[in-house]
């Protein structure tokens, strides 16, 4: 199916980026009615990656009467279907996974590791089909292409529901077109972090997979990486900084900081020089920087806050016109 464009004034192309919404219900909402009402008047959204959360919440029936949770420290108790909504609804807006369940089946699933990790994956799988049958109920008609990735905490449990999406369209490892006659290569990988995330690869690896995408582009002044993973060192990439046992470094008082981004998304920038380098995976190092030619953007994230942060870039056929941050 061609990808349509919205009819504007503007001349150019308007790309809206975000990036790291973790699994947070309303940063995705909010995402959708931005686009639906023509808020930013963009003509396409691009998404860096990051669409899972890391925790599940239970919310373990008592006495059958009421429900208790245990949410950021607090015990929070739902004694109807409403209460019990509304606490469901808290835990999604920080990007977890609410469940219902009993002290039995709590005690449970603390003893078999496969069972936890199989309701971790339905939970999970449950939430990305759910945000993309929204993005389709709500935005068909729109004429604004929603061009996503997967990102390095992403588990590959999701690409099936990300290939049947009827509106979303998933760039990760593919080179898609999008409005003003731009290309975007898409990545959403990173390489090794302490974490063992499912997406992380080498250098060598990362590199080579940019590159072989790259070459399919018709031309690099008309192409967009957008990588989850930020270049190293180009301040996009700034987090503090750990020790071999994932503890947090300081010096006089304060928090150690340096670049954690990857070597090879740096040198694949600097080698094919496309229009812009899109990324998310830091999520406290929103900005911009330039990279020879090329604009890199990272919007950052407050997703778990409720907060969508993301840039609004204006492309011509001269290309790049101006870029801004904005926040709702």
């Amino acid at each position: 199916m061609p990808l349509l464009r919205r009819e504007s004034k503007r001349s150019g192309t308007r790309l809206y980026v975000v990036s790291d919404f973790h699994a947070s219900d309303p940063a995705w909402r909010k995402l959708l009615n931005a686009i639906r009402l023509n808020v930013y008047k963009a003509d396409a959204v691009l998404y860096a990656g990051d669409l899972t959360g890391k925790a599940m919440v239970p919310i373990v029936a008592v006495g059958g009467d009421r429900y208790e949770a245990t949410l950021l420290g607090q015990r929070r108790v739902a004694r109807t279907e409403e209460e019990l909504a509304a606490l469901e609804r808290d835990v999604a807006g920080l990007g977890y996974y609410a469940f219902r369940t009993t002290k039995e089946e709590v005690d449970a699933l603390g003893g078999d590791q496969a069972k936890l990790d199989a309701l971790f994956s339905k939970e999970i799988q449950g939430r990305v089909t759910q945000w993309l049958d929204l993005a389709a109920d709500r935005l068909e008609g729109t004429g604004v292409p929603l061009v996503l990735i997967p990102g390095n905490d992403d588990p590959y449990d999701i690409d099936a529901s990300l290939a049947t999406s009827q509106y979303c369209v998933n760039a990760d490892g593919k080179v898609v077109d999008i409005p003003g006659d731009l290309q975007v290569i898409g990545l959403g990988k990173s390489s090794p972090t302490p974490w063992n995330t499912p997406r992380e690869v080498s250098e060598d690896a990362f590199r080579e997979e940019i590159y072989s995408l790259a070459d399919q582009a018709r031309d690099p002044r008309r192409t967009i990486f957008l990588i989850h993973c930020p270049p190293y060192g180009s301040g996009l990439d700034t987090a503090p900084v750990l020790d071999q046992n994932l503890r947090l470094q300081a010096s006089a008082g304060d928090l150690m900081r340096g670049p954690v981004g990857s070597t090879g998304v740096l040198e694949a920038v600097q080698q094919v020089k496309p229009l812009l380098s899109l990324h998310g995976h830091i999520h406290e190092s929103g900005g911009e920087k330039k990279i020879g030619p090329t604009l890199c953007v990272n919007p950052g994230s407050e997703a778990g806050s409720g907060v969508v942060r993301g840039y609004l870039i204006d492309v011509s056929s001269d290309g790049v016109e101006r870029s801004f941050r904005v926040e709702g």
